[in-house]
């Protein structure tokens, strides 16, 4: 449904299909550590229900020893901890434990040099109010156990109140009316073979902020409101950000039915590319990713990174106007 703010351009999402169709991921992206660790089922679930739960907000979280940014950040981490401080992930612990020690115990792991105060990692209080959130609802619906849990859906993510999606929408964690942690924690799930999704045709496409930014750069979200656009071009925090987001989700799921790659795979090319070769600055205008190593190189097979592969079909390779625009930035733990 577009919004007289905002409109996805049909037209521009199928050039940029035409692209898509013929990426090939790097067959090693599926067997990294994260989605490979070798500990129990339950043990990676919580690794993976609660790395998702805190994943909101890391512009700012960097690992300068490892070179690491963001989600990159967030998967060592947590392999870390499953490996060796598994309580942290408990859902009776963490539940049970106060906030100034869980706090001291996340800043210590997200810090190079094992000094808390040194920590990128910010907003912990709130991320530590996610984590015992999602451990409560756990621990009262579930007994405590995300096996549970997922077996509790019948590999649905709509079922009767009982879907995925519908499940995890009762905690406050994962309340967020586009289902973005939920879609990234179905995908984790999956590409993990702890899930299978039967209904895939329910599955929403993940809308992180880099794949927003990329979207409105190529052209497939125009923005019509010239208020709007001037507020993303010079980052002004908005009040909401739902029409450009919904619009956002609309474009993935047309990108997705005329390239027939996956909603869930969208991801594994859209957010490396905004990580790396479309962010501060462009591959297109600077010639030289922002990034080394490159996130898309690193996920996509390409014979050469000289350019961009969306070069030829993206409307901000030729217009400033297009690569000045920014995702929206709002305060929220959704996104």
């Amino acid at each position: 449904m577009e919004s007289p703010l905002v409109m996805v351009n049909q037209q521009q999402c199928r050039q940029v299909a035409s692209v898509v169709r013929n990426l090939v991921i790097r067959p090693e992206f599926s067997t990294r550590l994260f989605l490979t660790l070798p500990v129990s089922s339950e043990l990676k679930l919580r690794m993976l229900f609660y790395s998702v739960a805190i994943c909101h907000q890391t512009r700012n979280l960097v690992s300068n020893k490892y070179n690491l940014y963001g989600w990159e950040y967030i998967e060592k981490v947590f392999c870390e901890i499953a490996l060796h401080q598994p309580l942290l992930l408990d859902p009776t612990y963490i539940s049970g434990t106060n906030e100034e020690e869980l706090s001291l115990s996340l800043r210590l792991a997200f810090s190079d040099d094992q000094v808390a105060e040194h920590s990128s990692l910010d907003r912990v209080e709130e991320r530590i109010m996610l984590m015992k959130e999602l451990s409560n609802f756990v621990i009262q619906r579930f007994n405590g156990s995300y096996t549970l849990l997922l077996g509790s859906t019948g590999n649905h993510l709509l079922n009767n109140g009982m879907g995925l999606y519908e499940l995890l929408e009762q905690s406050l964690t994962f309340s967020d009316p586009a289902r973005k942690k939920s879609s990234f924690l179905a995908k984790l799930l999956s590409d993990s073979g702890l899930y299978s999704i039967e209904d895939t045709l329910n599955y929403i496409p993940i809308m992180d902020y880099h794949m927003m930014r990329v979207l409105l750069r190529m052209g497939c979200v125009e923005i019509t409101d010239p208020i709007l656009k001037q507020a993303l071009s010079g980052k002004r925090v908005l009040k909401t950000e739902e029409p450009v987001r919904q619009a956002c989700i609309e474009a993935m799921q047309l990108i997705s039915r005329e390239s027939g790659v996956d909603p869930w795979i969208m991801n594994d090319i859209f957010w490396p590319l905004g990580r790396s070769c479309c962010n501060e600055t462009t591959l297109c205008a600077a010639h030289v990713c922002m990034k080394q190593p490159c996130t898309f190189e690193n996920m996509i097979l390409l014979t050469n990174h000289k350019k961009c592969s969306f070069e030829t079909n993206c409307k901000g390779a030729e217009n400033q106007d297009y690569r000045e625009l920014w995702e929206p930035f709002t305060e929220t733990h959704f996104y």
